[in-house]
């Protein structure tokens, strides 16, 4: 069955990079995929709308979505890429995240700007609403530049439930999302406390072993069973998000991988931290599945 992709666009530089990653490297690896566009706009106030009336409303709504998807279009019209056009009206974030839940996509790709430092962990509202909103895999592209297409494959591993579907949804994938490539396993253990004494230190080693290995066990068994992957494991300490961000930069890694869980009511938009200091930190996509 062809992949359903949903691609929001409101004519940023941000979104267009998103629309670039699709055309350059997903569609090529699969054609058949069935694109859809989406602008979501924000709904004028009752009162200014009755002000302005029908007819001028309308106008004003067509001419944003003109505006917000015309770059995206000629891009995708050059490449002869098809696709469907949608729009509508609401929160941006809440919005897509109801139509890809209604929809059954199976991926949304966005673009998002993040921030650097400490209000990193901030990023774009509309990506925010979209992690916390649905299940659906959420591909973040931070940075106009690509990298390489073939480049190493970086997944984060904890033993979770979360990171297996991860793992799943990556060899499901594997052509479009260029898993054809090398694949690194990383599994991230805290730094250890500054004073710990001997016995109790070794305590905690001897346990972050058997939790590495748990963590790569589960993810070696769903790579063996595809051929031709090539695989390797990488333990390290330290805040995971950060590690996870300054490998994929020193490797040149063409994707990140990992999964999360969220969280509900208000503080499901502070969705795990890991999946958010990496956005904050790097500039590598990240593939996140919940």
């Amino acid at each position: 069955m062809a992949m359903k992709i949903l691609l929001p666009v409101d004519g940023s530089a941000h979104a267009l990079n998103a629309v670039r990653y699709v055309a350059d490297r997903l569609m090529p690896s699969s054609p058949d995929a069935e694109l859809h566009l989406l602008h979501v706009r924000f709904r004028i106030p009752l009162q200014p709308g009755v002000a302005l009336g029908p007819a001028k409303l309308q106008q004003y709504y067509q001419s944003v979505l003109e505006e917000a998807v015309k770059t995206a279009r000629d891009l995708l019209d050059r490449r002869k890429i098809r696709y469907k056009l949608m729009r509508t009206a609401g929160h941006p974030g809440a919005e897509i995240a109801r139509i890809a839940e209604d929809m059954h996509v199976d991926l949304v790709v966005m673009g998002s700007h993040g921030r650097g430092a400490a209000t990193g962990l901030l990023l774009g509202s509309s990506t925010q609403g979209v992690i916390a909103g649905c299940e659906v895999p959420l591909l973040v592209i931070r940075d106009k530049r690509l990298p390489e297409s073939r480049g190493e494959v970086l997944v984060a591993v904890d033993g979770s439930a979360y990171s297996r579907k991860a793992v799943a949804y990556l060899l499901r994938h594997r052509d479009m999302l260029g898993a054809s490539s090398h694949i690194t396993l990383m599994h991230v253990s805290p730094s250890m406390p500054r004073f710990t004494v001997a016995k109790a230190r070794l305590a905690l080693q001897q346990q972050r072993e058997r939790e590495r290995e748990q963590a790569m066990h589960s993810a070696r068994r769903l790579l063996a069973k595809v051929s031709g992957i090539k695989c390797r494991e990488v333990h390290v300490t330290g805040d995971p998000g950060e590690r996870l961000a300054d490998y994929a930069r020193g490797h040149h890694c063409s994707l990140i991988v990992m999964g999360s869980h969220g969280r509900g009511g208000i503080t499901r938009l502070l969705l795990g931290s890991v999946a958010q200091k990496t956005l904050a930190a790097g500039r590598t996509p990240v593939l996140i599945v919940r």
